[in-house]
């Protein structure tokens, strides 16, 4: 801002444009700023349904995955025991090749097949798809099955009781297709996870899997807690 000096001689004009000034200032102060736009009833709902899901952090699930691609297709009963640091991680059927279990921690993660084979990792995905040319991204499926998005930028459908309905996210799209209770909580039964053309070029580009399709499809027939766990420890 340019500030100029006025010699005595011409201090009326710029007294008066001062003081209009200041009137104008003090009008605009006046004027109460627009309150924030009220939450709407689905917002509403969509945030107390988050509440109750975020207190869902221990869990038993089991059901089924199926992972297909262009080229190849496979599918494997699947149990998921989740604890404070820790998930292990059951695939009994073709896309584990007999039984694999994973477990996934701070320090990493750790496959086992059936033959006795151990192969390590940093993450649950990368030692599966090492293990077995599948991959499941196992590092926002923990929010993603209980039908939250993982921590980050994402885009979401809700439906009119709160619960998502689609979710995109990291270069994935999510479809949530059915609900069942879980001690009076709402949870994902029919999951479907589809790849961008960003992640497909990705994992293309590292030679890990070629075509033009990954989904990963989740049916989970039952949510329970861990041995030791009631709902108020969840």
């Amino acid at each position: 801002m340019t500030v100029r000096h006025f010699t005595a001689c011409h201090l009326a004009v710029p007294h008066r444009l001062v003081l209009l000034l200041v009137l104008l200032l003090a009008g605009c102060a006046g004027i109460p700023s627009a309150p924030p736009a009220p939450e709407n009833n689905l917002e509403i709902k969509w945030r107390e349904h988050q509440g109750q899901v975020a207190g869902i952090h221990q869990w038993n699930l089991s059901g089924r995955i199926g992972v297909r691609t262009d080229e190849t297709g496979g599918s494997a009963n699947l149990r998921w025991k989740r604890q404070e640091g820790h998930d292990q991680i059951d695939l009994f059927g073709p896309l584990g090749g007999g039984r694999i279990r994973l477990d996934i921690d701070a320090a990493g993660a750790r496959l086992r097949d059936g033959q006795g084979q151990e192969f390590f990792a940093a993450t649950g995905s990368e030692v599966l798809l090492k293990a077995t040319g599948w991959y499941v991204p196992f590092e926002v499926l923990g929010d993603w099955v209980r039908g939250m998005p993982a921590p980050g930028v994402h885009e979401i459908e809700i439906d009119e009781t709160g619960k998502l309905i689609s979710l995109n996210q990291s270069g994935w799209t999510i479809l949530f297709n059915d609900y069942v209770p879980h001690h009076q909580v709402l949870l994902p039964r029919k999951i479907r996870v589809s790849a961008s053309k960003e992640v497909i070029d990705e994992l293309a580009s590292g030679n890990q899997i070629s075509g033009n399709q990954l989904v990963v499809k989740l049916y989970i027939d039952e949510w329970t807690p861990p041995a030791g766990v009631t709902e108020m420890d969840q």
